[in-house]
């Protein structure tokens, strides 16, 4: 056992069995939010693909993708710093936190203004391939909405952050479904008196307003205010160093596809695969939004009490991801494409066998459960790793697929890519001795049930309709 997981702790500070509920029930109020989120977001696209263009989604997706882009460019670990140190719950430590994101949100907000400035100038000088999102005039302007989004998002309260320290999962979930439900009522709205792209961003900015005006009155804790404190700033600028690192390689190894297809594909063929993006998305969201909230801070419980309980939890933790994603990739990999049929008109039938092929990449996502215990470890350096090698195979193997076989030689190209980081997460449980066969074939097992399934539903379904 390495020294890393030895010294993870041996001072018990919470209960495992309190520990365990407190988990699971942050574990069930978030995802019964993030099912909720996903079901209306699902419900607002079917509606906004009624009244909008494929290629609206498109220039739409290029947006967020190159404002997230931004938002991960500047990630300093704001949040993860307050759930991850002992320090966690002090008034100068959270007044300084929220003075650094403060600092980061003018900062991004004038880079966001320059982006679209660079946008349109690169445009305007033919540097981009014609017919794509990139060349469309309206794209600039969207681009600089997001500088208020930035703003708004910046003023966010620190509580949400304390809210996850201490696993609050039912303040959490409230406040995540009323945010979305703001968003969708607003995203409908414009859309409906539009039918213009511009109704997605205004319902982004809507759900940002939003978020940030619950941030302070629904959350409960004592009010924080902006301060300066050097050793408090040491330790965030300390996590947020490798952090930074891991952000900017994680959103390109994560989402630098839609950067890399949004040259390459026509604006409507982007948009349908944002579409089979979205629906995958919606899962992905579950996924990911337990892991962040619930896992890392979870496993940062148990860091803090020992290495038993972090043994424990982790195993626990990895077993159950494992079973879910491998059911789910293997049925969506066979029968997902009925999904696109019963709900899209023939517009958008492509992301059928789009949806199917990126299910595959769900199984990649089972060593997300690893990539917070690294951070709950404080080894955000081997999360980097872990990006690194996944954005270099994306940018190897996406415009490779694309030059040898097009649009289904590039989403070949996304999935193998996500399969990219495997080795260095196995290396890291060797190194730990967590790397236990118990753990490594249950999402071998799921998958081919998850295969068999989807089988069963895909005969059934013609069978009945052909």
């Amino acid at each position: 056992m390495s020294a890393a997981l030895a010294s993870a702790g041996s001072v018990t500070t919470v209960p495992p069995a309190a520990a365990r509920r407190g988990t699971l029930g942050a574990a069930a109020w978030l995802l019964g939010s993030n099912l909720s989120s996903q079901a209306l977001r699902l419900a607002s696209n079917l509606l906004l693909t009624r009244w909008l263009a494929p290629e609206a989604f498109g220039l739409v997706a290029a947006v967020n993708t190159l404002y997230f882009a931004l938002v991960m460019f500047s990630d300093l670990g704001i949040w993860q710093s307050i759930v991850r140190s002992e320090r966690g719950n002090e008034a100068r430590f959270l007044g300084t936190a929220w003075s650094v994101q403060l600092l980061r949100a003018l900062l991004l907000a004038v880079v966001v203004l320059a982006m679209a400035a660079g946008v349109h100038a690169a445009a305007a000088a033919g540097q981009f391939a014609v017919g794509t999102v990139y060349t469309d005039p309206r794209l600039p302007g969207l681009i600089a909405v997001f500088a208020l989004c930035a703003l708004v998002q910046g003023a966010e309260s620190t509580r949400l952050a304390s809210a996850q320290r201490q696993l609050r999962g039912r303040e959490l979930a409230r406040l995540e479904l009323l945010t979305h439900l703001v968003a969708m009522a607003v995203t409908l709205a414009c859309a409906w008196t539009t039918r213009s792209p511009e109704a997605l961003v205004a319902g982004t900015l809507a759900g940002a307003l939003a978020r940030t005006l619950l941030s302070h009155v629904a959350l409960g804790g004592h009010a924080v205010r902006p301060c300066w404190d050097r050793g408090s700033l040491r330790e965030i600028v300390g996590v947020g160093a490798w952090t930074f690192v891991s952000s900017v390689i994680g959103f390109v190894a994560a989402h630098g596809e839609k950067l890399i297809l949004g040259g390459l594909l026509a604006s409507a063929s982007f948009g349908v695969f944002s579409i089979a993006s979205l629906l995958l998305a919606a899962l992905v969201g579950v996924y990911g939004s337990l892991n962040g909230h619930v896992v890392f801070a979870r496993l940062s419980q148990a860091a803090r009490s020992g290495r038993r309980e972090l043994e424990q939890v982790y195993t626990r933790v990895q077993i159950v991801a494992d079973g879910a994603l491998g059911l789910v990739a293997g049925t969506l990999a066979v029968s997902g494409h009925w999904i696109v049929r019963a709900l899209y008109d023939t517009r958008y039938q492509d992301a059928g066998w789009m949806l199917q092929w990126l299910a595959l990449g769900l199984v990649a996502l089972r060593h997300q459960v690893v990539e917070q215990l690294m951070f709950a470890l404080g080894r955000p350096a081997r999360v980097s790793a872990n990006n690194g090698l996944r954005a270099l195979a994306l940018g190897l193997l996406v415009p490779a697929g694309y030059a040898l076989a097009g649009e289904r030689g590039a989403v070949a190209g996304v999935v193998l890519s996500q399969f990219a980081g495997w080795p260095t997460s196995l290396l890291f449980k060797r190194e730990l001795g967590l790397l236990r066969w118990s753990t490594e074939t249950a999402w071998l097992l799921a998958l081919a049930a998850g295969l068999l399934l989807g089988a069963a539903i895909d005969a059934g379904l013609q069978q009945v309709l052909g």
